[in-house]
């Protein structure tokens, strides 16, 4: 008789999947007070204790990164160093903040003894854009000391310093203590723009010749998306003034564009019209850029 055997069959899974549905919330809440227990332990250097929390979570949830990161970090705490090593790959596997991850496997390596493969894991490290974000972990890792007497670590080191492609170079042409002129040779004001940030930043700092009206922006270069960004805020109280740009260098002219609205938007423009002169031009289109009317126009001279 098929028919009750499917029957049967058809309820003892409804029963397994009922018993399911309320076992998996439990063992979820159970994993996150377990990471929590973990957490509080390692902040307390609790290392045995809190690795044993964190191997039970990673048990339960082999893809949560951070856990595993965290049991690295247990692990090279307590000189376990091959399973240091497995947990911080696994960090990597599940792209935890890989770069850290890479970091610590050089931490790993040399505190194992093994100098080579640490200064290889990071002159890997160093090839990546976003390397510069590492440094203050490499600064404060007691395990890579012994590494910062050798020439190899230093130039390592040096090669991550921050914004130091040619890109993060091409709007330094506006860097410099300004006096700015209308078209007719009056002055309007000053404006003194500073390379900030390790290079980083550009901040501009602008005063009408009145003094009443100021003005700063900062202007950066974004790896993400490799374009230039502005924001500018002045002292009118309205922070949507002067909506964000962003854009690049055109044949030597740094153009930055706000977003489009209906067809309108706003467009600036500086270049260097000759050594210490900077023309900045601002214009606005109504038709989708068909048209464009000039609502700024000044020339920077250096003080």
């Amino acid at each position: 008789m098929p028919i009750p055997v499917i029957r049967c069959s058809l309820a003892r899974t409804a029963a397994i999947l009922t018993v399911l549905l309320c076992v998996l919330p439990l063992l979820a809440q159970d994993a996150t007070t377990l990471q929590k227990q973990a957490d509080d332990l390692s902040n307390e250097s609790k290392w045995p204790e809190a690795a044993e929390k964190y191997s039970a979570v990673v048990k339960a949830d082999p893809t949560n990164g951070y856990v595993w990161y965290s049991l690295a970090e247990c692990f090279l705490q307590m000189k376990k160093f091959d399973e240091a090593a497995n947990a911080e790959n696994n960090a990597i596997k599940y792209n935890f903040r890989p770069l850290l991850s890479q970091v610590s496997l050089a931490r790993i390596a040399a505190a194992k003894g093994d100098r080579e493969r640490a200064l290889q894991i990071l002159a890997t490290v160093a090839k990546n854009p976003k390397a510069p974000a590492v440094r203050p972990m490499l600064v404060s890792a007691t395990e890579l000391e012994p590494l910062k007497s050798d020439p190899r670590y230093k130039e390592i080191y040096a090669s991550m310093k921050p914004c130091a492609a040619p890109e993060y170079r091409q709007f330094d042409f506006w860097v410099g203590d300004w006096e700015v002129r209308s078209p007719a040779g009056q002055i309007v004001g000053t404006n003194d723009v500073t390379l900030e940030q390790e290079g980083c930043l550009l901040v501009e700092h602008w005063k009408s010749s009145e003094g009443v009206q100021t003005g700063s922006s900062f202007n950066y270069y974004d790896i993400r998306d490799k374009k230039w960004h502005q924001l500018y805020i002045d002292n009118s109280g309205n922070a949507g003034a002067f909506p964000a740009m962003a854009g690049s260098l055109q044949e030597g002219k740094m153009v930055l564009l706000t977003d489009a609205k209906d067809g309108s938007f706003s467009r600036w423009t500086w270049y260097e019209v000759k050594p210490g002169a900077v023309r900045q031009r601002a214009e606005q289109t109504t038709d989708g850029g068909n048209h464009w009317n000039t609502t700024w126009d000044s020339t920077y001279v250096k003080k």
